[in-house]
């Protein structure tokens, strides 16, 4: 059975504490969905695809799999094709009136460089490839274009809901001030970490190479 607290989507881009964030709503005992749903012994499902399809078809966009309380990492990216569930923001809240969006944040600049080392740059060449883009800066003036546009419109939209709406910079924020803006959730600061940062660290070697081969074989998006 879900919690009876309103759902609470992610509805900033990736590359921006989606991991911390899942992990902090998880931790603190919430059903959290993030990026994929994985099974031993089947394929993985996209999250996104999975709303895609829901949209299409008619039904609620999280139809199937609406027990949870968080949701985080809605993106799916390929050579041909970047689905970015969380800019249905709009479509969400009509089918979950109550819901809270969490824009969560960063410099704009600092998001662009993880962007691009994101997967050893598989990420990029991934986006380029999908929008013809035949430069790194194509693909980054695209990025700046898409940050600025994104943002205005959640804000924008959620001008007449503000307590629906929650803003979180994670790089000049700590996560007590996040805590602090969803009191109802009870959010334990110990579960935040600070996961999916390469910022810093160093590897041997051997490990280095290990990490960039695993990274471009399953370049999380």
């Amino acid at each position: 059975m879900r919690s009876t607290t309103p759902r609470v989507v992610q509805v900033g881009f990736n590359k921006c504490a989606t991991r911390s964030l899942t992990n902090l709503f998880a931790g603190s005992g919430h059903g959290s969905a993030h990026h994929k749903f994985k099974h031993p012994l089947k394929k993985s499902k996209n999250i996104a695809l999975m709303i895609r399809d829901n949209r299409d078809a008619g039904r609620k966009m999280f139809d199937g799999f609406d027990q949870y309380v968080f949701y985080a990492d809605l993106v799916s990216q390929t050579k041909s094709e970047t689905y970015e569930a969380f800019k249905d923001f709009r479509r969400i809240l009509a089918d979950y009136p109550d819901t809270i969006l969490l824009l969560n944040h960063r410099d704009r600049e600092g998001w662009i460089r993880s962007r691009l080392k994101h997967g050893h740059g598989t990420f990029a060449q991934m986006v380029m490839s999908a929008n013809g883009f035949e430069t790194e800066e194509q693909c980054t003036a695209f990025w700046r274009k898409d940050w600025d546009q994104h943002l205005a419109d959640v804000r924008a939209f959620m001008a007449s809901r503000p307590g629906q709406l929650v803003e979180f910079n994670s790089d000049t924020e700590t996560v007590d001030d996040l805590i602090a803006r969803l009191p109802q959730y009870d959010l334990k600061a110990a579960a935040w970490g600070d996961v999916g940062r390469s910022r810093g660290r160093k590897l041997g070697r051997l490990s280095a190479f290990i990490h960039k081969v695993n990274a471009k074989r399953r370049v999380r998006s």
